[in-house]
């Protein structure tokens, strides 16, 4: 917590949040979670690769 609050006392507050935080009413986008497959939460296989 003490790295978050030097770099937002360096950068302004806000500048670093944690993770998650206010990122609900800022997004546009959404899940489509009919993408899902059924077995989404049990085999890793179902996974999709992506590289960047």
């Amino acid at each position: 917590m003490a790295a978050i609050d030097a770099c937002n006392a360096r950068f302004g507050r806000g500048s670093v949040v944690p993770a998650r935080a206010g990122l609900e009413a800022k997004r546009t986008w959404s899940t489509k979670f009919e993408m899902r497959t059924p077995r989404y939460t049990t085999q890793i296989t179902g996974l999709p690769i992506v590289r960047a």
